[in-house]
């Protein structure tokens, strides 16, 4: 049994990549822990399928504050940083989850003390400040040399996919290995067709982070202009992002009140799974710019488990993986060109039906069960090194988690 520790500046709820490997972990008999920001209604420690959740008292903060996100990743980091501090011998391994890649700097008390650390870049974050406050800032460069140090920190890297580990091997000497944000397939199982009338309601959807370079507002404005030939189209959001508010407002000035579901609140990624049963065609409408420029959509992946057609904007990532018969790709995206998509989309259902069937097949080689291998290969791999060099008895380390379990409950 491996004792591993997890650290993210996100919320445990609603961060599927951190669970799934935390609950991969747990399944299998190691004592893992989780700590994690604070969550509204969500207490300060409890269980959470096997995995103890520790909320430190730091909110998530999503907005266009460049100081505010360095206070929301410095203090999370300080505390974080304390508390591993106080359990220096406890953990077998300490996994850092980004963004940001300093964050791994949390960690520094139990490397020194022989604990080896991995670092799990999901995003880049020089490729996120680039997007949100624009390329070649001074914070910039800042956050590259940090990329740069946290690399040469870490002793094994994770990455999403290979493009990015491949950026990622050409700034260390460290192993990177990928492990694909592939869904899990415990809560996201094929579905059968869902087919609709266009006399009827026709469903598309959205979930995930709501920012204004993911192109909700263009979405409801093609909605907009697409009711006028499908009036039984409509729009259902799932989640959280500082652009819910302008997009809310762009809905009501367009008055689509009736037509559109946004979020009240987040919600976790289990129950969001129970609305897409309902969901006839996906939208992921982002905008390209340096972030979306290299990303792999999750929810893109989910739909095309599920059996959702998707309607996309294109990048060298996505196109990589899905053919063009796999996905309705939009490029570039605005809300003339999105409302073609959808029209041409939710009008023939046959080609709705097999580009469906064809992104099924992609993801015959894109599922959780092969990565979640591959990453218990890795964590096996960094733990036994730990325990090969550990200089305090196992017995101790046991008695520490015991006494955290504990805790806990």
């Amino acid at each position: 049994m491996l004792h591993v520790c997890m650290i993210t500046a996100g919320e445990y709820d609603w961060h599927p990549r951190v669970r799934r490997q935390a609950e991969a972990l747990a399944a299998r008999g190691d004592c893992v822990t989780a700590v994690v920001l604070q969550a509204d209604g969500r207490p300060a420690r409890e269980v959470v399928d096997g995995v103890k959740v520790v909320r430190l008292p730091v909110r998530k903060y999503r907005g266009e504050s460049a100081r505010a996100y360095l206070r929301l990743y410095g203090g999370f980091g300080v505390l974080a940083a304390a508390w591993l501090g106080r359990r220096v011998r406890v953990f077998d391994v300490v996994q850092v989850n980004t963004m940001p890649e300093v964050l791994v700097f949390a960690a520094a008390l139990p490397r020194l003390a022989g604990v080896p650390v991995v670092l799990d870049i999901h995003d880049r974050t020089v490729e996120l400040f680039a997007s949100k406050f624009g390329p070649g800032s001074w914070m910039g460069r800042v956050i590259g040399w940090g990329e740069r140090a946290s690399l040469r920190f870490a002793g094994e890297v994770l990455t999403v996919h290979e493009p990015y580990a491949d950026t990622l091997r050409g700034l260390t000497d460290r192993p990177v290995s990928v492990v694909m944000n592939c869904p899990d397939e415990r809560l996201f199982k094929p579905r059968g067709w869902l087919d609709w009338d266009l006399g009827g309601e026709v469903v598309f959807g959205y979930h995930g982070l709501i920012a204004s370079r993911h192109g909700l507002v263009q979405a409801v404005e093609a909605l907009a202009a697409l009711r006028s030939v499908v009036p039984g189209a409509c729009l259902r959001v799932w989640g959280s992002g500082d652009g819910l508010a302008s997009l809310r407002g762009r809905v009501e000035e367009l008055g689509l009140g009736g037509s559109v579901d946004l979020p009240e609140r987040p919600i976790p990624i289990t129950q969001i799974v129970a609305g897409l049963a309902d969901v006839h065609i996906g939208l992921v409408p982002s905008v390209r710019d340096p972030w979306t420029e290299r990303v792999l959509p999750t929810k893109l992946l989910e739909y095309a488990l599920l059996g959702i057609p998707v309607i996309s904007f294109r990048n060298p990532i996505i196109e990589q993986y899905f053919p063009q018969d796999a996905v309705t790709y939009v490029d570039p995206l605005s809300p003339q060109s999105l409302r073609a998509a959808m029209l041409a989309l939710a009008t023939d259902r046959d080609r709705a039906r097999e580009q469906a069937a064809r992104a099924q097949e992609v993801m015959q080689r894109l599922n959780w069960r092969q990565q979640k291998e591959i990453y218990l290969e890795v964590i096996d791999r960094v733990g036994a090194r730990r325990r090969s060099t550990a200089r305090k008895p196992r017995v101790e380390a046991r008695r520490a988690c015991s006494e955290m379990c504990s805790d806990v409950r």
